[in-house]
């Protein structure tokens, strides 16, 4: 009865979402994409608004305090898939070579990944993990209570948070997906093209 009432509570949290700065004429979507989940495929859901992204503070490999906003100015125009992980989350290991194998084909100047960890044990556990796997193109970040993870709306690991060329939230997807598919390449379009 529990388990009911918490996946009920935590499906209407992620089909609301975000509510603030309302765009007319958007409609929600969900996007297919590859997954190696039950039925593989998971689906990524657009907003019918663009929320800004939290100004909540994180910090980067160095130590050194950020927000994304930060990143999002450094780099103006460019897109940015935010992926939310941990070490002990199984899907979220076995995505890692797929997002690093998406950055490398596809980042640049318009489109980066970066991926925010959540581990308890700080940022070290992460990037030797990344290290032992062999990840060489993902920057890596650390929201040591997941305050920024629960401002964007994230209710499991890994959860994806598409941002556009404008710093605003397109959509969101929890859940392991196949980076460097067909049907990710198509969504990362999707969001070059994103106002």
């Amino acid at each position: 009865m529990i388990v009911a009432f918490v996946a009920i509570l935590l499906g209407a949290i992620f089909l609301i979402g975000p509510t603030e700065n309302t765009d007319a004429g958007r409609k929600v979507e969900l996007i297919s994409v590859d997954s190696s989940m039950k039925g593989g495929r998971v689906l990524f859901r657009t907003y019918d608004n663009r929320p800004d992204i939290p100004n909540i503070r994180i910090r980067d490999e160095a130590g050194n305090v950020i927000t994304l906003n930060d990143i999002v100015q450094k780099n103006p125009g460019q897109s940015l898939l935010v992926n939310f992980w941990a070490t002990w989350c199984f899907p979220c290991r076995e995505e890692m070579p797929d997002l690093d194998a998406l950055q490398a084909a596809r980042g640049g100047d318009d489109f980066k990944v970066i991926l925010i960890s959540v581990d308890r044990g700080g940022v070290k556990p992460s990037r030797m993990f990344l290290d032992h796997i062999g990840i060489k193109n993902l920057d890596l970040y650390y929201d040591e209570k997941g305050t920024l993870g629960t401002a964007m709306k994230t209710i499991g690991y890994p959860t994806t948070v598409l941002i556009n060329k404008n710093g605003k939230q397109v959509g969101l997807m929890t859940g392991s997906a196949h980076w460097n598919s067909p049907s990710a390449y198509a969504l990362i379009d999707r969001l070059l093209m994103d106002e």
